[in-house]
């Protein structure tokens, strides 16, 4: 595993802010631009509130994406996009049409599954994902159909919250040229303890050299 451990919860966020700001640099000066996915969460919340607070991030060139979404609208206190429009993205000067979300609330959900397809960039440069204390990553649940799903972009029913999901799929995530994990707190021990001693065949295992930033509670179980 490319692992960072970090002492608190917060130290790990700030660490993922600095590697935006650092990433988003280098690829507006390399390419022009900067296309990153965010996440959902508790600690991408965290980073958010570090990020907007960080200078010399080339945010007219950012274009911001989500690699997931749940079934509601952008006003809904459950929407990620919601999240970080009150977090992050209210506060820092991206323009309004480079910020593309999730139409949670389209019916039916295929539709807005294909819709987002369309519009996603050829190659994301980062994308943000965190995991959950089953193992799950983006809306990519154990024993779930998205799994092995094809192409971008998936409506995907998930049993254990009786809801539907919009996420982006493994090949999609694996395309980005870089993808980071945001993993903190005791809950996600066991699971990050199975996926570093490959006992369990947890979703996020599927990831393609991640790099993993964790925080000291989570990694209390991890071997050297």
């Amino acid at each position: 595993m490319n692992l960072r451990v970090f002492p608190t919860a917060q130290a790990t966020a700030d660490a993922v802010a600095d590697a935006f700001a650092r990433a988003a640099r280098e690829a507006v000066t390399t390419r022009g631009a900067f296309h990153v996915a965010l996440s959902g969460g508790s600690t991408p919340k965290l980073m958010y509130t570090t990020l907007r607070a960080l200078p010399d991030i080339p945010w007219k060139a950012v274009h911001i994406y989500f690699g997931d979404e749940r079934s509601v609208g952008p006003d809904s206190p459950d929407s990620n996009y919601g999240a970080a429009q009150r977090k992050l993205l209210s506060y820092v000067p991206v323009p309004a049409g480079q910020i593309h979300r999730l139409e949670g609330e389209r019916r039916p959900l295929e539709d807005a599954a294909a819709a987002y397809a369309a519009l996603l960039p050829p190659q994301l440069d980062v994308n943000l994902l965190g995991m959950g204390d089953d193992g799950h990553t983006a809306s990519l649940f154990p024993g779930t159909a998205a799994l092995d799903a094809g192409g971008r972009m998936a409506a995907n029913w998930v049993p254990q919250q009786d809801t539907w999901r919009l996420t982006m799929t493994f090949s999609e995530i694996n395309a980005a040229r870089q993808r980071w994990l945001l993993v903190a707190g005791e809950k996600k021990t066991e699971a990050l303890a199975d996926v570093q001693a490959g006992r369990e065949n947890h979703p996020v295992a599927r990831l393609q050299d991640p790099v993993w930033f964790v925080d000291a509670a989570a990694a209390g179980k991890l071997g050297n």
